[in-house]
């Protein structure tokens, strides 16, 4: 197992680095400097490209792979659009294919992985159990979220932007969530050049189970969390990888204040028909 840990600014490089084997790279970060710069402190770079591609845009990226292509990174794509490219350029082997809340069963994996891809990502809309299964059925190199925000949307279009436009208000898109009228949780959202993109209303904590999941890499997403708060975290799993009691460590993330749900880690989802 490999503990990956998301950036999105450099400086919180030298705070992390020992915690971790792979630094997932916003994708305003990726440039041949800071990659080496990665890779010097002997972790693994993995290059982000969370976006949806037009057909007109990929001669685009593919100017950003030939560029990194020579270096020891991994590319983490979203779209099949650059599936298609990377194996084109014979880049397959060294892309983790992660469709967020898409995969969740063992035939999916399967498929995907009989296209060349190093790891696919699972989703963490199914239980435990199940992510255990998939394992078990299929032997592959899984990529799984087991801490922070979870991302349940992302649309290319620009959603909060058209709907003030429409309502003629303005705003600076900063520290945006949506609450909805029979909820008092609130969903965070981003809006950026790639498009809308809404989590969860808590984060997630696999730090009792992790050990035990059979997952290449696990991934501990740090969007939202306080960079204190989220080294602490990294540090906590890093101990518990290491043979530190889980349940001591369990007691000092508590004492973080950080707003948790178990979500669908124990429980499937069940979608019912409403009744009008």
């Amino acid at each position: 197992m490999k503990l990956v840990a998301s950036i999105y600014h450099m400086d919180e490089l030298n705070d992390i680095k020992d915690y971790v084997d792979a630094i997932l790279m916003d994708t305003s970060l990726i440039d041949l400097e800071n990659i080496e710069k990665i890779i010097s402190m002997g972790l693994t770079p993995i290059l982000k490209y969370n976006m949806m591609v037009h057909p007109f845009e990929i001669e685009k990226y593919e100017g950003y792979f030939l560029k990194y292509k020579d270096t020891a990174c991994l590319f983490y794509i979203t779209d099949l659009g650059l599936a298609h490219l990377l194996k084109g350029m014979h880049l397959i082997h060294r892309t983790i294919f992660d469709p967020v809340t898409m995969i969740t069963n063992h035939l999916d994996v399967e498929s995907y992985m009989a296209y060349g891809f190093q790891a696919v990502g699972i989703s963490n809309e199914i239980t435990l159990r199940d992510v255990k299964t998939i394992y078990d059925t299929t032997k592959a190199p899984l990529y799984y979220q087991i801490f922070g925000y979870r991302q349940m949307l992302h649309s290319r279009r620009k959603l909060v932007s058209l709907y003030l436009e429409k309502i003629n208000q303005t705003s600076n898109l900063e520290n945006l969530s949506l609450e909805e009228v029979t909820r008092n949780e609130k969903y965070p959202i981003i809006e950026n050049e790639r498009g809308t993109f809404i989590y969860r209303s808590y984060a997630i904590s696999l730090l009792k189970e992790f050990t035990s999941l059979p997952v290449e890499y696990a991934v501990l997403e740090s969007l939202f969390i306080p960079a204190e708060e989220y080294k602490k975290c990294l540090s906590l799993f890093f101990e518990v990888y290491h043979g530190k009691d889980s349940a001591l460590a369990q007691e000092e993330f508590k004492a973080l204040g950080i707003p948790t749900q178990d979500g669908f880690s124990y429980k499937d989802s069940v979608y019912m028909k409403e009744e009008f």
